[in-house]
């Protein structure tokens, strides 16, 4: 599999992953090889480029949970950019009040994990997509920590919001691939509190969405300014919530230019920088979403690579796993074990899949091999 620029496709290329149009309706499955009309449909979405098979590979196990997702993620998109310019015009935002009781009911009551799944971004949506995942994390992370439906709904309608600002930037300061330079950053970040400005200051929305962009426009002004924000007791869990969903999506986010940092990465940096991130909001994410799920391959602090076996619910971070070299059997779980032995990462494929099935733990697991 390889990602191809859409200016680069070619008929009869075999599309790895599904497209679909506003209104989540699929457009190309997965499998399909590509026609002349079919790329001429494909640039007027204005993608910036798709993943391929090879020649002769087969197509990738995906979950039908897994493909409603990818849809609902396109679909949002597009109906979160209509939702936002009706906000910067000046209109009520009824579409993203929809469309945030739509992310409240589909993800805002789990009681299970879910594959949070990341898609190639390009220029013309990443703002878009970035603030949906944000909402469905926040969804996710909410029902957690027991907030009430009412307030739930506010926060994902925040989340929806949180980025408009970037929407006032110019193009090629957003897009840069490059490192940013102070200045640039300093333009940044004062289109960022524009966009905070603009919400709080919008007396057509419900004080309960409000009060988190006074936040979150406070503590940015502070980072302009360079200043110490120490009031972290004051800050609105809500507000710390969408933080940790926003950092984590930008995290684990796929681009062309930058390589996207794992879930097991992401929460990991976030837990070992608890003096900056709410450890119960990161231990939200680590319970909604499948982090180290079985079947999956990871690298290991000595140097092994190994496949989880049985996760451990008291401790999602230390699983079971079994050395694919050694065929050695790892309880992370155990102090004694954990000193010496932990996991590096997980191993994904270029799509930022998971690389092993878990219909591989079987045939492993059922060989001799030896516990510690």
């Amino acid at each position: 599999m390889r990602f191809v620029q859409v200016k680069d496709l070619r008929e009869g290329m075999r599309i790895a992953k599904p497209i679909y149009n506003q209104k989540g309706v699929l457009l190309f499955g997965r499998g399909v090889a590509l026609r002349n009309s079919a790329i001429v449909n494909i640039e007027s979405l204005n993608l910036f480029g798709l993943y391929i098979l090879e020649p002769t590979e087969p197509l990738p196990p995906i979950t039908e949970e897994e493909e409603e997702f990818e849809r609902f993620q396109a679909a949002s998109s597009f109906a979160l950019a209509d939702g936002l310019a009706d906000v910067l015009n000046g209109d009520l935002p009824r579409k993203i009040e929809t469309l945030a009781a739509d992310i409240q009911k589909r993800y805002g009551n789990l009681n299970r994990k879910i594959n949070f799944m990341q898609s190639i971004r390009n220029p013309n949506d990443h703002v878009y997509r970035h603030s949906v995942n944000v909402a469905i994390l926040t969804a996710l992370i909410s029902h957690k920590l027991k907030i009430s439906r009412n307030d739930q709904l506010y926060l994902i309608v925040s989340a929806l919001l949180h980025d408009i600002g970037k929407l006032m930037c110019p193009d090629e300061l957003l897009n840069k691939t490059g490192k940013l330079t102070y200045d640039e950053l300093t333009t940044i970040r004062q289109f960022e509190l524009d966009g905070y400005n603009l919400i709080r200051n919008n007396y057509m929305l419900p004080s309960g969405i409000r009060r988190f962009f006074i936040q979150m426009s406070t503590e940015l002004l502070s980072k302009m300014e360079q200043a110490e924000n120490d009031n972290d007791s004051k800050i609105l869990l809500g507000t710390k919530i969408i933080k940790i969903a926003d950092l984590f999506d930008i995290l684990t986010a796929m681009r062309v230019y930058k390589d996207p940092m794992s879930e097991f990465a992401a929460v990991t940096y976030m837990l070992e920088r608890e003096y900056e991130f709410d450890e119960n909001v990161v231990e939200a994410i680590i319970s909604s979403i499948n982090i180290l799920p079985v079947g999956a391959c990871v690298d290991l602090t000595n140097g092994e690579k190994a496949l989880i076996i049985k996760e451990n619910e008291a401790t999602p971070l230390r699983p079971t796993v079994l050395s694919l070299g050694k065929n050695q059997v790892y309880d992370l779980g155990l102090r004694s074990t954990y000193e010496t032995v932990k996991i590096s990462d997980i191993i994904k494929t270029m799509d930022n899949r998971f690389v092993m099935s878990p219909e591989l733990v079987d045939k492993f697991y059922a060989s001799n091999a030896t516990i510690k």
